[in-house]
C-alpha cells in the first residue's frame, strides 16, 4: 500500500493518500475530525488552569526551597526528599506562604548530620514567631511529644523539689549513673573558686551536698527557668529544651531546672535534718551574664578545636557532637533572652 504519492502537503489532496482512499468518504471526515479534536484536547491540557496551577506550585516549592535555604542546608548537595516532598504539601506551604516545620524533626535531622542552621546560634523562640526571607514567612512548630516531655520534666521538677524539701530523696532515679562524663565536660563552674566545696548541681547529683563537713564552705552552681515564664506556654517549652535534650541520650543524671526559693529551703532543710550543723547562706548571684560567655566559648571550642573535637568524635560519637553543640547554641540563645538563669549561692557549715 502506498502512503501517499507527495510529501508536499500544500497539494496532497485527501484522495492522493492511499490510506484514506480505503475508507468511505464519510470515514475520511470521522478521521479529519478526531484527529482535529486530539490537537483541541492537547491543547487545551496544555493551556488548561490545572497544568498553569501545577507549575506554579513548582515553581512556589523552589522558591520555597530557596528562602529555606537561607536558614538551613542540607549536608549533601540535595535536600532530603522529606523536605521536598514536606514543600510540596498544601498543608506545609499556607496560603500567606508560611512554611511551617516540626522543630522536633529538624533538631533530629541536625542530629543525625542530615542538615545544618546556617547560623548555629539562630534563635529559636524567635524563628517559632516566624522569620521573614524573601517574602516567605519561615518557622518552626512544637509537636505533642514536645508537649509531653516538657511536662513530664516540670512534673518531675516538682515533685523532686517536694521530696528536697521534706529530705526523702537526695539522688536520682537508680536507673541512671550519678555522673555523666560526657556532660562533666561542659558543665562550666561560672561563679569564683573559692576554698571549700564546688557543687554544679546541673551535672551532680543533691546528694553530694551530704558530704560537706562542718566548717568548711559551700558554693551550689544551678540553672533555673525565669520568674516570668508561663507554665505551659510555647516559651515554656522551649526553655525547657535544653534539659530535654540533655536527658535523653545521657547515662548520667537527669538534668533539671531549679528554683532560687527551693534551693534556700531545701539548704534550711538539711541543716536541720542533718548533724552537719547550720548552713548560713552567706549570698545568692545571678551569673547569667558570665554563664552565656562561658557558653560561647564551650560552643566555639567544640566547633573550631580539631584536636578537641577528634577527641569527642573518637569517644563519644559523632551524634553525641552534633548533639553537644547544638545544645550550647541553643542554651546560650536562651540566656541570652532571659528565659534560662545560672545562679550560684555562698554558704558555709557553721
Amino acid at each position: 500500500m502506498e502512503f501517499c504519492s507527495t510529501l508536499n502537503f500544500g497539494t496532497t489532496t485527501w484522495q492522493d493518500c492511499a490510506f484514506l482512499g480505503d475508507f468511505p468518504p464519510f470515514s475520511k471526515e470521522l478521521v479529519c475530525v478526531s484527529g482535529l479534536l486530539v490537537i483541541i484536547f492537547f491543547a487545551f491540557l496544555w493551556l488548561s488552569p490545572w497544568t498553569r496551577s501545577h507549575k506554579e506550585d513548582q515553581a512556589r516549592s523552589r522558591a520555597a526551597l530557596r528562602a529555606l535555604l537561607t536558614i538551613i542546608t542540607p549536608s549533601c548537595s540535595l535536600w532530603p526528599s522529606r523536605y521536598t516532598k514536606f514543600v510540596k504539601n498544601s498543608s506545609s506551604i499556607h496560603a500567606n506562604d508560611r512554611i511551617a516545620l516540626p522543630l522536633d524533626m529538624v533538631i533530629q535531622d541536625v542530629f543525625e548530620g542530615v542538615i545544618e542552621f546556617r547560623d548555629p546560634l539562630i534563635d529559636l523562640v524567635e524563628l517559632t514567631s516566624g522569620i521573614q526571607i524573601n517574602g516567605w514567612t519561615i518557622c518552626v512548630y512544637l509537636e505533642w511529644k514536645m508537649w509531653v516531655d516538657a511536662m513530664e520534666i516540670w512534673l518531675c521538677h516538682k515533685v523532686i523539689a517536694q521530696a528536697d524539701r521534706g529530705l526523702g530523696m537526695f539522688g536520682w532515679p537508680t536507673s541512671r549513673s550519678l555522673v555523666d562524663p560526657f556532660r562533666l565536660l561542659f558543665c562550666p563552674f561560672v561563679a569564683g573558686r573559692s576554698s571549700g566545696d564546688h557543687i554544679n548541681l546541673d551535672c551532680q547529683p543533691l546528694s553530694s551536698i551530704k558530704s560537706v563537713e562542718p566548717g568548711a564552705r559551700l558554693t551550689l552552681e544551678f540553672s533555673s527557668l525565669s520568674m516570668g515564664i508561663r507554665p505551659c506556654s510555647v516559651t515554656h517549652v522551649l526553655a525547657l529544651l535544653p534539659f530535654i535534650l540533655c536527658s535523653r541520650d545521657s547515662c548520667g543524671p537527669l538534668r533539671r531546672p531549679r528554683q532560687l526559693s527551693r534551693v534556700l529551703d531545701m539548704l534550711g532543710a538539711l541543716s536541720q535534718a542533718t548533724k552537719q550543723g547550720n548552713i548560713v547562706v552567706r549570698s545568692a548571684t545571678n551569673m547569667s551574664m558570665l554563664y552565656h560567655q562561658e557558653l560561647l566559648r564551650l560552643h566555639e571550642r567544640i566547633s573550631e578545636k580539631g584536636e578537641f573535637r577528634k577527641m569527642l568524635i573518637n569517644a563519644f560519637g559523632i551524634r553525641r557532637w552534633r548533639q553537644q553543640r547544638f545544645c550550647l547554641a541553643l542554651e546560650a540563645v536562651l540566656v541570652r533572652r532571659g528565659l534560662i538563669e545560672k545562679w550560684a549561692i555562698e554558704a558555709s557549715v557553721e
